[in-house]
């Protein structure tokens, strides 16, 4: 279940994108407990909508509620985060379809900074920056593609990968995947689309290995 639209949220999503934000950025691990009090005095609300965000990101697979322990962030197997990650290569490989006809200048200018803003972090040795730039920059595709439905399954199984990717990317992950990345960009600038989405699957399965 996708939550996008901050413009009108309701409370409880509202502290939903907080924790999940908090859950990104390495503020609260995978086996962490989220605990509701805590949580309501830090944002200065009632309990409530927190019980209510922890729902949230219980129906998104992000947390998982133990007995006798509480709400905590999820732990994924291997096998179940290979399998967010094929299905995060096959949306992203419809959506290559889907944008052949839309490439226009600027929408390559576009990508081509996002390329290099990917490229800088990568440089910089940050991976928490990365990962958020390698996200603005596959994002784009499928904003190009404009096809609403690839973009809400996307950013369903990219929230699993980003909790993944938090816990277990090195600073040689993100070289080995940005290797590949700039692979894949390069294809996309030059209209190679079928050397595009082979050059997906390669890029995405350097996150998971």
């Amino acid at each position: 279940m996708n939550r996008v639209n901050h413009g009108k949220e309701s409370l409880p999503e509202k502290v939903y994108h907080h924790l999940l934000q908090q859950i990104l950025n390495g503020a609260i691990k995978a086996g962490e407990k989220i605990i509701e009090e805590d949580v309501a005095r830090d944002l200065g609300t009632s309990r409530a909508p927190v019980r209510e965000a922890l729902y949230l990101l219980k129906v998104d697979g992000i947390a998982e509620r133990i007995p006798r322990i509480g709400t905590i962030v999820k732990h994924f197997s291997d096998k179940e985060i290979i399998e967010y990650n094929d299905a995060v290569i096959g949306l992203l490989q419809s959506a290559i379809d889907q944008s052949q006809p839309k490439w226009n200048d600027t929408n390559r200018h576009r990508l081509q900074s996002f390329g290099d803003e990917t490229d800088e972090a990568c440089r910089q040795e940050d991976v928490q920056l990365y990962q958020s730039k390698v996200e603005q920059l596959i994002t784009h595709v499928f904003t190009v593609s404009d096809n609403k439905a690839l973009m809400r399954f996307y950013k369903e199984a990219n929230h699993i990968l980003m909790v993944f990717a938090q816990v277990k990317w090195t600073g040689e992950t993100m070289k080995n995947f940005n290797r590949e990345l700039k692979v894949f960009t390069s294809s996309l600038l030059q209209g190679n689309f079928e050397e595009a989405k082979h050059a997906v699957k390669v890029t995405l399965d350097q996150g998971v290995i």
